[in-house]
């Protein structure tokens, strides 16, 4: 079994182990004085009965009093000094429960859900940095470094007024696991906070962010953003991951302190934290989370420029993400520009005339164009052709692309 315990849950509990050692030790002499009759280590032999009585076996978190069964087992024919014998291993049995009570006693303590009292019932007016620094205090939480955010799920009102709020943090930094779960209680004015504890050897580093961090770029978030006067509730979501992000054709916006900057197409990929924004004219159910969203935002916080690694497979995917004449080239040249399929006839298009062919012959056309040619690879740049026989004219395109940027450089059509 685990032992959990926080810095005041371990100074006890070895408190209280000293004690039971200092009183198995006392006992031991006790029985010794009070022993039948004379035998060779005597005292040396009731020491190691009470420790065959104290000795376990944990599977799989449950402890096992391996040690009693061995003296229940083996040891009943004693013939001298049975009497001190006997309670010597009990001593040592009653130190095993004891020390499991114990345990039992510090896990529940440790675990046992506490209501923390918000600083400010508003979001706007409020910092999530400022609520989690002030839970960290309230449970005597002294790390920093290597307690990330896994899941933030907030709903407000227009206002700022929390609806529902549901936080999961990770603290990595222990022997074990430690794993946070923060809820808004039903008042609305506290939150309750759930910590639990698992070995660190089941769980691998994860990925996501500190949760200070995180936390310091949702405070970024002001009215203004927020907004729109239709909406009576919105609804933040977030694992607190920084990865890479690409989604086109959606509403996106960078969050930093210079406030909120649309993010458009053609500035993407980019690396950021991530923030679903759903909003709605609608209501919210009873556990404060909304029905439906009308309107999907999606905030970027701690926006840096995804840097491609470039090679011979990867250069036309670049250079159409920050290409429009590239990507409209590829538009026209893929999907239902180039060959559809009516009433069971398979056909291709090339210049705006149409040619049926077999399944076979559609099916590698839409597969294999277009034809990516390397024409020039270096360290720094690639000189490239694209060419599709299908679709409408001009059916190929050059040009460069340099890593520095990176940048299309001589595109031409031909």
């Amino acid at each position: 079994m685990n032992i959990y315990e926080s810095e005041e849950g371990l100074g006890a509990l070895k408190m209280l182990e000293l004690m039971l050692l200092v009183l198995s030790i006392a006992v031991v002499i006790v029985l010794y004085r009070k022993s039948d009759e004379e035998e060779p280590y005597l005292l040396a032999k009731l020491i190691g009965y009470t420790i065959l009585g104290t000795a376990m076996f944990n599977l799989n978190g449950f402890p096992i009093p391996v040690g009693f069964i061995i003296f229940i087992l083996f040891f009943r024919n004693i013939r001298a000094n049975v009497w001190s014998k006997n309670r010597a291993a009990y001593t040592g049995f009653t130190v095993f429960l004891l020390s499991v009570i114990l345990s039992f006693a510090v896990q529940e303590w440790y675990e046992w859900p506490r209501k923390v009292t918000l600083q400010e019932t508003n979001f706007y007016e409020g910092s999530l940095l400022e609520e989690w620094t002030n839970i960290k205090k309230e449970l005597d939480v002294e790390n920093d470094y290597g307690v990330k955010l896994t899941r933030f799920s907030v709903v407000i009102d227009k206002e700022g007024e929390y609806e529902s709020l549901d936080i999961s943090i990770v603290d990595e930094d222990h022997p074990e696991t430690v794993f946070y779960r923060i809820r808004l209680s039903e008042d609305g004015d506290s939150v309750n906070v759930k910590r639990t504890k698992s070995d660190a050897g089941g769980w691998g580093p994860t990925p996501y962010t500190e949760a200070d961090f995180v936390f310091s770029q949702l405070d970024l978030i002001t009215k203004p953003m927020l907004n729109d006067e239709s909406m009576n509730y919105y609804e933040l979501n977030s694992d607190g991951q920084r990865m890479g992000y690409a989604v086109k054709g959606v509403e996106n916006y960078r969050i930093d302190t210079a406030g909120k900057k649309e993010l458009k197409d053609s500035e993407l990929p980019v690396d950021g934290i991530a923030v679903d924004v759903c909003s709605t004219e609608g209501g919210i159910d009873e556990h404060g989370r909304i029905f439906e969203c009308g309107k999907v935002e999606h905030y970027l916080f701690d926006v840096l420029k995804n840097k491609p690694e470039l090679n011979t497979g990867s250069v036309l995917e670049t250079a159409e993400n920050i290409s429009p004449q590239i990507a409209g080239w590829l538009t026209e040249h893929l999907g239902d520009n180039i060959g559809s399929e009516r009433d069971g006839e398979f056909i291709l298009k090339t210049d705006g005339k149409e040619k049926r062919v077999t399944e076979q012959e559609y099916m590698k056309a839409l597969k294999e164009t277009p034809f990516v040619e390397v024409i020039e690879e270096g360290q720094d740049k690639w000189k490239v052709k694209v060419e599709n026989p299908y679709g409408n004219a001009p059916h190929t395109m050059k040009f460069e692309l340099t890593r520095e940027g990176p940048e299309v450089l001589d595109l031409h059509f031909k």
